[in-house]
């Protein structure tokens, strides 16, 4: 008998995604078990279903790159053990469509995340270019500029006196991240630094200290997205 429901992709579709009125559900449900196409189709999408699950599970949870070639694996092992593969072409597309939209997902996760190490602290924003000692130092800060944005190197420049006297003694120079979380310290003679270590994408302060007091508070940014 052949099957009187006209939409029946998009019903079986409503169905599982429970776009259906519990009404409406039953009344498939009851057709389903009575039409074989209905529910042999109804059975194949069911296991799509599990398996796009699975895999994106599987692919947040490791953040690896090769977990898309792994589900088209999958995939063409599925339509391989199916005696009627044209049957399903149809059904390969949905979950083909279900692969791109989990990988879009995953990449609009990432600028969330970013962003959050670009925040900045205000306890501390209110502090930043200051000279935060007076009396027998004095200093003048030429680079990193407040705010300068890196991609590479950095380089830390700075003239500092005395007494009123040129000093180039030690400083010690200390980097941290949005978190308050100490980054990277060296103590740095001569009033220049240039630092090598690769830092992630985000906000920074450093630090002049001197004697465990701070007298300079700074900032900048590595990789700051253009807005």
């Amino acid at each position: 008998m052949p099957c009187e429901i006209k939409n029946r992709d998009q019903r079986i579709d409503e169905f599982l995604l429970g776009k259906l009125s519990p009404a409406e559900a039953e009344a498939f449900e009851i057709h389903a078990f009575g039409c074989a196409a209905c529910l042999e189709e109804l059975r194949l999408r069911e296991q799509m279903m599990v398996l796009i699950k699975e895999e994106r599970v599987t692919a947040v949870a490791t953040h690896t790159r090769r977990r898309p070639v792994s589900l088209v694996k999958s995939i063409l092992d599925f339509f391989r053990l199916q005696p009627n593969v044209w049957i399903y072409a149809g059904a390969a597309a949905v979950l083909l469509v279900g692969l791109a939209l989990t990988q879009l997902l995953r990449r609009s996760e990432t600028p969330d995340i970013d962003a959050a190490n670009f925040a900045e602290l205000p306890h501390l924003e209110s502090r930043v270019g200051q000279v935060l000692r007076s009396g027998e130092f004095s200093l003048s800060v030429h680079a990193p500029k407040i705010g300068d944005n890196f991609s590479g190197d950095i380089q830390f420049r700075w003239e500092a006196k005395k007494d009123g006297e040129d000093f180039r003694g030690a400083f010690a120079l200390k980097i941290l991240n949005n978190h308050e979380e100490s980054v990277y310290a060296t103590t740095v003679e001569n009033g220049q630094y240039i630092l090598k270590a690769k830092l992630a994408p985000g906000l920074y302060y450093w630090t002049l200290d001197e004697h465990g007091e701070t007298l300079y508070l700074g900032k900048f940014f590595v990789e700051k997205p253009i807005e």
